[in-house]
């Protein structure tokens, strides 16, 4: 899972990672991203459980660092594809 030891650590996954995904978003008006917010509400407790379903969304590597997001999708890449998708079909 991924464990973030104070604010500032946090923060820097969340700047790294969150901010560039489509599922982000600062606005208090839109659904915040459901791992972020998971994360956000289960970390303390869930931290030494092996089984917990955070070790999943954000898997940590051999060295105990934060991977990046299973959920991570960049945001142009979207766009991308569906103007990859439209320059096929025309």
């Amino acid at each position: 899972m991924g464990y973030f030891a104070n604010g500032i650590e946090g923060g820097d996954y969340e700047e790294e990672y969150c901010c560039k995904c489509i599922h982000y978003s600062d606005n208090p008006e839109v659904p915040q991203c459901p791992v972020l917010l998971l994360h956000e509400l289960y970390n303390y407790d869930d931290c030494n459980k092996k089984d917990s379903f955070l070790h999943v969304l954000i898997p940590r590597n051999e060295r105990g660092y934060n991977e990046k997001c299973t959920m991570f999708i960049p945001e142009g890449l979207i766009s991308l594809i569906t103007d990859f998708v439209n320059d096929i079909n025309s």
